[in-house]
């Protein structure tokens, strides 16, 4: 989805856009990362200073409320993610990174799945947790 698309909505469903608003819903959209709401903050504060921590936290309570932002927890924090397709997230356990795989490995699990038990799958959500490249070596 793009910004512009989650604007319309918010709006349509009578929601106060701000520029500061768009800006966090423009940096998640833009961001590979999955940033804590610490972290958005830092960043949309760098072109509008006066934005609270506050603001952010009601800004992605919201998006997470219409289902336009995914909420992941990584050892007790909250972490963000605007790519709400259905995808496998790896979270790493030693630094916390957390990174998008292809939704068509999901897409496997979900049909090999709804085949044995006969559920009709219609949402997904799959972490794998582990070391990423660099932090591996640490734990081999």
């Amino acid at each position: 989805m793009h910004t512009e698309q989650i604007v319309t909505i918010l709006r349509n469903e009578g929601h106060r856009v701000t520029p500061q608003r768009i800006a966090i819903i423009d940096y998640l959209i833009h961001t590979e990362d999955h940033p804590s709401a610490e972290n958005v903050h830092a960043i949309v504060k760098k072109r509008y200073p006066m934005v609270s921590l506050s603001t952010v936290y009601k800004t992605l309570d919201l998006l997470r409320q219409k289902k336009l932002v995914n909420e992941i927890e990584v050892e007790g924090e909250a972490r963000f993610d605007a790519h709400v397709d259905d995808h496998i997230n790896l979270v790493c356990l030693s630094c916390g990174k957390i990174e998008d795989i292809d939704e068509n490995l999901l897409k496997n699990i979900q049909s090999k799945v709804a085949k044995r038990s006969e559920y009709v799958i219609i949402k997904a959500s799959f972490e794998l947790h582990g070391y990423c490249n660099k932090c591996k070596s640490k734990y081999q």
